[in-house]
């Protein structure tokens, strides 16, 4: 076997999908191989377990040494014996350390959500010797675009973090609405605003929980694109985002919503616990919804959209469905693959989640199920087969 290395070229962290991904692939190459992983940009861990402390410190002091030497080399450098995961966004541009470092196999992990795929996309797809794409949604429009060798890999989820709990009381008797995700056009926090507006009215024991934390806020300016808000969330100097004042001038009460801010992966399980229905309405996921997985694992009921790559998690009655999805306007989406969920059928599914309790534990226990198939070690160990021959 050539590789005695797999290189993750993206930065892990505890605090976002692509670093959560990143982060549970180093875990599982160094406990289960069948190789040692190669970190290669500088990590950052907010709230460090003695587990993961112990198990990558060793490479994380190796990263340092290794970037100062690439560094003090002029032009590329290539590390013969690791095959080398880089990350891929829209368009398949890659960070700027797939420049400088090359492995024996360079493999492109792809997460993309927008449609206009030109030749010159296309001409740095096949600079990779094979694209992995985090959702089947994703794969299948790169093979449509004439990029024949691409897989799909699903990202997984940590089942000893994440998995049924009891609630500790916090929110009392009311109903708590749980939106996750940073917040953007994309992920749709606008529908979600105004479904709850809706909601809340006819059930003022509900509360929106929401976890939309966005380093990047210049991102999200372009939420005043939705037909539902007129203004982006006000940002302070220490670029935290004021999420519950800007529903609020969307029309939900203060003290309807709260937003916990940044907070590592390791302390969401409990606050998902206290949750009773999750909300997803995405205009498009690339990949499988890292946040959505981690609360359907958790046994909280979730309601999704049916689109991109939503669909790979969804199976019999495992969660609620938004059937209803229309073409996203152009002024939004000039690509055309994104989708709008219907904020009536996001009421109804709130509705049915209030109303009948029973069935949400059915559709919580099936999500908990089918989660089971999705661990960081299976998937982890599916990324390998899927790369086999280039180890």
């Amino acid at each position: 076997m050539k590789t005695q290395r797999i290189g993750i070229t993206w930065q892990i962290t505890d605090l976002h999908g692509w670093g959560i991904f990143g982060l549970n692939v180093a875990l599982e190459l160094v406990r289960n191989g069948p190789v040692r992983p190669l970190i290669l940009s500088p990590p950052y861990i907010s709230a460090p377990t003695p587990r993961i402390s112990r198990l990558l410190d060793p490479f994380i002091k190796e990263q340092e040494a290794l970037i100062k030497q690439v560094d003090a080399q002029p032009g590329q450098v290539l590390i013969k014996e690791a095959l080398l995961l880089h990350s891929l966004g829209n368009a398949f541009m890659h960070s700027p350390i797939s420049e400088k470092i090359r492995g024996h196999a360079n493999i492109g992990f792809i997460f993309f959500e927008d449609g206009n795929l030109s030749d010159t996309a296309l001409a740095r797809a096949r600079g990779y010797d094979k694209i992995v794409a985090g959702s089947s949604w994703n794969r299948d429009l790169i093979r449509e675009h004439g990029i024949e060798n691409a897989s799909f890999v699903s990202q997984g989820v940590d089942l000893g973090r994440f998995n049924p709990r009891s609630k500790t009381g916090t929110f009392g008797d009311r109903f708590v609405v749980f939106s996750g995700g940073k917040l953007e056009l994309r992920k749709g926090q606008d529908l979600v605003a105004a479904a709850f507006k809706i909601f809340h009215e006819r059930h003022p024991d509900s509360i929106l929980l929401s976890n939309w934390h966005n380093a990047w806020p210049e991102t999200f300016s372009n939420v005043t694109l939705s037909p539902h808000c007129t203004t982006a969330p006000t940002v302070n100097a220490e670029r935290i985002a004021d999420f519950p004042g800007w529903t609020q001038a969307m029309g939900i009460p203060e003290g309807a919503h709260m937003d916990i801010g940044a907070v590592p992966n390791a302390h969401l399980p409990q606050v998902i616990a206290e949750t009773d229905v999750a909300l997803f309405p995405n205009r498009c996921e690339g990949g499988t919804n890292l946040v959505a997985m981690e609360v359907m694992a958790s046994g909280i009921p979730c309601i999704l959209s049916a689109n991109s790559g939503h669909l790979d998690i969804m199976s019999g009655e495992n969660c609620y469905i938004l059937e209803r999805q229309s073409v996203t306007p152009p002024e939004i989406d000039p690509s055309g693959i994104w989708r709008d969920s219907d904020i009536d059928e996001i009421v109804e599914r709130l509705e049915q989640a209030y109303s009948d309790r029973d069935d949400a534990k059915r559709r919580a226990k099936a999500g908990v199920q089918f989660m089971q198939g999705l661990s960081w070690s299976n998937q982890t160990k599916v990324l390998i087969e899927d790369l086999a021959e280039y180890m």
